[in-house]
């Protein structure tokens, strides 16, 4: 299928530049315009949700009226209400609970918008009494010019003056446009004569008006909402009112009325009333329970009537059967109206209104139905085509159909690509992408434009859905630094096949005039949505941003120049919120245990209807539990394995047991952001405590159903034809014991074993001849003692440890006391780090200079933390604020680098007093953090115990007895740790093949390329966590990983909810990255000579080990997915990108089962602050 495109205006630019980074950071907004076109309920949305979502906004909206509220200000006739329950007619987001009456009246809803306005403080972005009359794209800025008629206040003459925006909303809505109906002689008229749209009773309420009509004749020429509206009020306060009827129509009844009654448990007194009594409307105002049930049974009720719009559905059917006996038994005193009314069409073909006290009304002695054509009207009343006239003093046209124009005839040029006209375009009917874009106009969106309207459910929520489209496009041309997002023509193609394809099966086409079909009979249906209201909020949710085209703002070819220089702009001001992954909204909390998801039947499916997925994690460390955890909370109908090599979960907490083994980053910060721990008990916790911690989460969240231990994933194969990943794993036989292999196939396939989990031993010469205890530290098994109770056997022992990473720096202050002599062999040097954030520990717990560096809780401590959730809270996020505020200490020359080295160094210093010699081996000539820096609590003290020797001679060989180094110097010892890493080249323990037959790992040569960290290209269904180029030097490890898990999640999402076989990243989007890469880390510390495992344990070279900038960089830029730098292949042997759609319904609709008011709830709920 056709990819995402994105291109540079400037064709002159070299195809491979040198490729500089931004002087910006990643979310440094630049400042960006947007005209919103209308203040009706659209508008209104858009001018909240903008300034909620978007920084350094520019917002207007203009509106032609005097006031806001769009249809509700401009429409003042009388009785009109809201044909719809008005609990069901609100804004998500902004629930009003005593609405008066289930449907409510017009100025009622109008002041409701009022409010909402005046809460959001709407009023400093409105233009009033503005109206637009001509936009323009210019294509080489990448702006709309907007020209706008008002009156000038200060001579009053109407003027017209430009304006210039990045992005326009077109929030006019579909019935913003009125007209007179074409009927001979209107203008004849002596009477008073009122289009319904247009009365306006000034600064009168309609009610004061009509109160001087009690002896007129009045004419209503129209069945439609508002003609139905008119003829209920006026019949009891006039003396005649004669209602010209051209075709025929359903009358419902008042919509969902036995679900208002039975929530609100009335009594057959007051059944029949539809205002609330004043006891209703205390206890909706007053029990939120009862007003979330209420409103939660009317939302379910409307969005469980979808099958009613299929023909000869048993819903269709027993409803026409249903409202057919409804309007006989209504009108019984005048039976051959009905026969007048009865349609001939299928319900639903126009649009639904109950009209309550309409058919009453029509019986009465003063009202007349006549159905016969109209021939002209006269200067004294109606003629009909019989010959008869009626006299009238006021006619009001309520003209259905023709009430509005509904052809989408926009009332102003929209100039797009080419000069080409928004109005020609749309000739012989408008096209769209999902009703909100249209190709050929970048960055206009449309909210109630073309195929937006619902005959069931909720418009609003609809129309909610739209604004967010816009503001989610807007906000990805923002952050992404781009000029232009413009939907491509071949997906426009797409929607209208499905258009096109779906509206035969439903009710829509029968004949019948309706302003769905534009107000004709038949032909093409451009005012309803191709589904339900649920559908289109699925569809919505999740845009594709592949199916759009991009041009980049600035002068250079990388997609990933947005990226900036590495880092948040609270951390290069270290001003602001640096905590804010483990805040709402950005914290999800998933529950605590799943259920099992039962599968669907494919074929004619809903759009969640989803297929069966299969994904396959490797490893259950940190990722693989968070990804076990992340694929069940957030993937319907799927089938889950974890595979994991070792005995236990835990990954390198499981397999590490080593003499002193601890989490060498304060254990309070190394955890997961939605499973604290608040009984940890020292702020660098033991190992064994962290796999503990591990354990409780697997137990919390029922994982070992998925969890299969001591399978070793050998090897993984992709099938090209099937989309599949074949893997192959060993594992003991469990009734032999012997080793045997078997085969796996999955969908999606997640490498979870991070970078630290094939430890290796040095290439010392005679290594395998000594004849003690030789150990690796990761490879060190106490068996089932702790280690404490092995050490005992060594206090007569001389004991050699070889390194200064972060393990030996653990081990030589857990050993010294409980040794005869240790020696600790140390080849390069290091820098000792203060305690990561030990002064916020110190202050934030009041210890005292004496017991500052005791880093063990106290049990008041932990009394506190356990009892005062507010105070642990506090003490986490100021933790993390911490070190998530030491990112320019990785820059070059900063002068948080330069205090750093100051800092060490002094404490290095003062710490080896006793041993100044050991600083001169030790101290590095490299910046701080070019290696992972570690603060080693204890060991410099370690270092200088009489016991201890620090020995910087090279190691010449192993003997059988002990260590000879290079100057000759040989040292028996009788146990040998060798603390010296792991394998850091990213090159895998097993064979994983992709597409071609390509091996990762020789793809991996010289050194490992992805997309993010997160993809490779060649390599469709698979995703990393802690892969290459994901480590930090400063910030918390844990989220970002959280965040790599987040995005393989939503990638396997969409190739569940879209129906791909496969989505792969383009090999051109890993360049970019490579490019990043390349571009950033010249500038940082780490590309110092200095031996470390960020460059795969060499001296100088390629940084493979790191994330190219800060964890808060790393969850911007994972935040927001970029599907258009990924290719795709269908599932289904079709070609419309559309496919996924569906049948144009939910599950929950089509089974009548299952929660039909979700949007109303968390998560989907999105509510704004108030101002």
């Amino acid at each position: 299928m056709p990819n995402g495109g994105l291109s540079h205006s400037s064709p002159s630019t070299p195809s491979t530049p040198q490729f500089t980074l931004g002087d910006f950071c990643i979310d440094e907004s630049r400042p960006i315009k947007v005209i919103v076109i209308g203040a009706g309920f659209s508008g209104v949305a858009a001018g909240i949700r903008f300034q909620q979502k978007l920084p350094d906004v520019g917002l207007t909206i203009y509106e032609k009226s005097a006031g806001v509220g769009g249809v509700w200000f401009n429409n003042k006739y009388p009785g009109l209400t809201c044909d719809v329950p008005a609990h069901c007619y609100q804004l998500t987001f902004e629930q009003k609970k005593d609405w008066s009456a289930m449907y409510a009246p017009g100025p009622e809803i109008r002041k409701y918008l009022e409010d909402v306005v005046e809460k959001y403080k709407l009023t400093r972005y409105l233009k009033l009494k503005h109206e637009v009359v001509h936009a323009q794209y210019d294509e080489a800025a990448g702006k709309w010019h907007v020209r706008v008629r008002r009156q000038n206040p200060e001579n009053g003459e109407v003027d017209e003056f430009e304006d210039t925006a990045d992005v326009v909303v077109s929030a006019m809505g579909s019935l913003s446009r009125w007209k007179w109906p074409d009927i001979e002689g209107l203008q004849d008229f002596k009477g008073t004569l009122y289009h319904s749209t247009s009365f306006d009773p000034a600064e009168k309420r309609w009610q004061e008006i009509v109160e001087g009509w009690k002896d007129k004749r009045i004419g209503v020429i129209g069945a439609g909402s508002s003609g139905l509206q008119l003829v209920a009020t006026l019949q009891p306060r006039v003396k005649k009112v004669v209602n010209y009827v051209r075709g025929r129509t359903w009358f419902t009844g008042p919509f969902l009325v036995e679900a208002f009654q039975q929530s609100l448990g009335r009594d057959p007194a007051v059944a029949n009333s539809y205002d609330f009594t004043p006891e209703e409307l205390e206890r909706l105002r007053k029990d939120p329970e009862f007003y979330e049930n209420f409103q939660t049974i009317l939302h379910t009720a409307l969005m469980s009537m979808h099958s009613m719009t299929k023909p000869d559905s048993p819903l269709q059917l027993g409803a026409q059967q249903g409202l057919r006996q409804y309007l006989q038994h209504k009108l019984e005193a005048k039976p051959e109206i009905f026969e007048k009314l009865n349609p001939d069409y299928a319900l639903a073909c126009r649009r639904l209104t109950p009209g309550p006290g309409y058919l009453e009304a029509i019986c009465s002695d003063n009202a007349d139905l006549v159905s016969t054509p109209i021939k002209r009207i006269t200067e004294n009343g109606i003629e009909t085509v019989d010959g008869e006239t009626q006299e009238l003093d006021i006619i009001f046209c309520a003209t259905g159909a023709f009430r509005y124009d509904s052809s989408y005839r926009l009332p102003m040029k929209i100039l797009g690509r080419n000069g080409i006209d928004l109005n020609d375009k749309w000739t012989p009917h408008p096209t769209t992408y999902l009703s909100v874009a249209v190709d050929g106009f970048p960055n206009l969106f449309f909210a109630l434009g073309p195929n937006s309207n619902v005959v069931t459910g909720s418009i609003l929520g609809n129309m909610e859905a739209q604004v967010k489209y816009a503001v989610e496009a807007t906000a990805k041309l923002q952050r992404e630094r781009l000029k232009s997002i413009e939907v491509k023509p071949e997906a426009v193609r797409d929607f209208d096949q499905y258009l096109e394809a779906y509206f035969p099966k439903t009710v829509h086409v029968d004949k019948c005039r309706s302003w769905y079909k534009a107000g004709r009979e038949e032909g093409r249906v451009v005012g309803l949505w191709p589904g339900s209201t649920l559908h289109a909020l699925k569809a919505l949710s999740h845009p594709r941003w592949e199916d759009f085209n991009y041009e980049r703002l600035d002068p250079v070819e990388n997609r990933l120049y947005w990226l900036g220089d590495g880092q948040t702009h609270v951390e290069k001001t270290l001003d602001g919120d640096r905590v804010w992954y483990l805040r709402e909204p950005f914290l999800d909390a998933p529950p605590g245990e799943f259920g099992a998801s039962a599968p669907y039947t494919l074929g004619d499916f809903c759009i969640d209807e989803y297929r069966p997925v299969k994904v396959i994690v490797v490893g259950a460390g940190f990722s693989g539990i968070t990804a076990a955890i992340r694929f069940q909370q957030k993937i319907p109908n799927l089938t889950l394995a974890v595979y994991e090599k070792s005995a236990g979960v835990g990954g390198t907490w499981f397999n590490n047991k080593y003499p002193g083994l601890t989490c060498d980053i304060p254990a309070i910060c190394y955890q997961l952001t939605f499973e604290e721990k608040r009984d940890w008990s020292a702020f660098y916790a033991p190992g064994a405590e962290i796999r503990q911690y591990l354990e409780g989460i697997v137990e919390k969240y029922k994982l070992m159903r998925y969890i299969k231990l001591k399978h070793e994933v050998a090897h993984a194969q992709y099938d090209e034809a099937t989309g599949k990943w074949h893997v192959r794993i060993r594992r003991p036989n469990p009734e032999t014991g012997e080793v045997e292999e078997f085969e796996d196939v999955a969908d999606v396939l997640f490498n979870a074993i991070g970078s630290l989990s094939r430890w290796k031993w040095p290439d010392i010469d005679g290594l395998q001849n000594f004849k003690g205890e030789l150990h690796h530290s990761a490879g060190f098994d106490p068996n089932d003692k702790t280690w404490q109770e092995v050490a005992e056997a060594w206090r007569d022992k001389t004991v050699g440890v070889i390194g200064v990473g972060s393990s030996a720096l653990q081990l030589v202050p857990a050993l010294q006391p409980r040794v005869k002599k240790l020696y600790n062999y140390v080849r390069g040097k290091t820098w000792l780090a203060v305690p990561f954030a030990s002064n916020a520990f110190v202050d934030l717990l009041q210890r005292d200079a004496q017991h500052a560096e005791d880093f063990k809780y106290t049990p008041e401590e932990l009394e506190r933390f356990k009892n005062d959730p507010e105070f642990y809270r506090n003490f986490r996020l100021s933790l993390e604020n911490e070190i998530n505020s030491l990112h320019s200490s990785t820059i070059r020359g900063t002068p948080m680098q330069m205090k750093a080295r100051e800092i060490f160094q002094q404490n290095m210093e003062k710490k080896l007093e006793k041993k100044p010699w050991i600083l001169e081996k030790l101290l590095p000539d490299f910046p701080v953090a070019c290696r992972r820096l570690t603060p080693g609590p204890g060991y410099l003290e370690a270092l200088c115990e009489d016991n201890v020797d620090f020995v910087s001679t090279p190691i010449k060989r192993i003997t059988e007895k002990g260590i000879e180094t290079v100057d000759g110097e040989h040292q028996d010892l009788d146990v040998l740790f060798c603390a010296t890493g792991y394998e850091t080249t990213f090159q895998l323990p097993f064979k994983i093949i992709g597409r071609n037959g390509v091996d990762i790992n020789e793809k991996w040569k010289p050194h490992p390329v992805s997309y993010l960290s997160v993809a490779v290209d060649g390599f469709p269904n698979m995703f990393l966590s802690l892969g290459p180029n994901s480590g930090v030097g400063s910030g918390s490890l844990l989220a970002l990983m959280e965040y790599q898990v987040m995005y393989a999640v939503q990638a396997t999402a969409k190739l569940q909810r879209e129906r791909y076989k496969s989505i792969e990243v383009k090999p051109e989007a890993v360049r970019d990255y490579d490019q990043y890469i390349d571009a950033y880390f010249p500038k940082s510390v780490y590309s110092e000579k200095c031996r470390s495992w960020y460059k795969g344990g060499r001296e100088e070279g390629r940084v493979v080990g790191l994330w190219p900038g800060s964890t808060l960089h790393a969850l911007k830029a994972l935040s927001y997915p970029r599907w258009e730098d990924y290719n795709y292949e269908f599932a289904d042997p079709v070609q419309n990108r559309l496919y996924w759609l569906g049948d144009g319904q939910t599950h929950a609709e089509k089974t009548l089962t299952g929660d039909r008011a979700w949007y109303l709830r968390e998560p989907y709920l999105d509510v704004p602050p108030g101002e």
